[in-house]
């Protein structure tokens, strides 16, 4: 292309040269190079390559972006969200402030935070003959003590009950049967925001007949205050329990409180 250009242009400039009278050769050939400068650029706009756009490599997220990451176990050493990278220290100095009597310990996932809860018992029952639990969890203010909880068979009053909570459901439950006539009662509480609170409830009222635990029949069933059949009774529950598949408290394999406060240290010394 260019040198079919080259022809044209001089042509043209022979052509003027010799209408005009002209015999000036340098003004000729420097007519002649713009001529092939302007024909260079216009095929280098030809062949130009459109621009490709520039890409702005996504960057690794940092603690500092994440709202929620937490570790423990293998990956206990890799970075620790930095709003909550002192709560092992404050169930550490939460521990240590404990009567002594509270010597049993250990971890429990009982929301989906994938940070622990820490349970807490003694072999110390209440004066009524219950067992005593304890639990810390952690809210936006940091660490939290849950105290009072207790079951078991109670030395007056005919209450008999049983704790539970459901891993990463946040849930604990109750079933409870009282006295005189041990008609069952159930009691669901949801943790939320490092704290527990009940979230729904059922009992029953016995009906002339009642024969004890497993008459149904003579039992009038509520849920939340409302009357319903027994049928749809089991359904809210297992519905609000996960199916009752946690874990009894009493159950739970603990640590002894030296262990525990080891645990922590370590915790600790992988704090940022």
């Amino acid at each position: 292309m260019r040198k079919k250009f080259f022809a044209t242009g001089v042509l043209v400039l022979s052509a003027a040269l010799a209408l005009n009278g002209c015999s000036d050769a340098d003004s000729g050939k420097t007519k002649e190079r713009d001529t092939l400068k302007e024909a260079e650029e216009e095929e280098e706009e030809e062949e130009e390559e459109p621009e490709k756009e520039e890409v702005t490599p996504t960057e690794e997220p940092t603690p500092e972006d994440e709202d929620d990451i937490i570790t423990i176990g293998e990956n206990d050493n890799e970075y620790i969200n930095h709003d909550l990278d002192f709560l092992y220290e404050q169930y550490y100095d939460i521990i240590n402030g404990l009567d002594p009597k509270w010597d049993k310990f250990q971890f429990i996932n009982l929301d989906d935070d994938d940070f622990p809860e820490i349970f807490i018992t003694t072999d110390e029952l209440t004066a009524n003959g219950l067992h005593q639990y304890m639990l810390i969890t952690h809210s936006n203010a940091g660490a939290e003590l849950i105290e009072d909880l207790e079951d078991g068979v109670a030395g007056a009053g005919g209450y008999r009950g049983m704790l539970f909570y459901v891993p990463s459901f946040s849930v604990v439950y109750e079933n409870y049967s009282s006295a005189p006539y041990n008609n069952p009662g159930d009691n669901v509480f949801l943790l939320d925001n490092g704290h527990l609170s009940l979230y729904a409830s059922g009992y029953t009222e016995v009906l002339d007949g009642y024969e004890g635990p497993g008459d149904n029949e003579h039992l009038s069933w509520f849920w939340n205050d409302e009357e319903v059949t027994a049928e749809e009774y089991e359904n809210k529950l297992n519905e609000e329990t996960l199916y009752l598949t946690g874990f009894a408290f009493e159950s739970v394999d603990c640590m002894s409180k030296d262990t525990m406060i080891e645990r922590l240290e370590e915790q600790m010394h992988y704090l940022p």
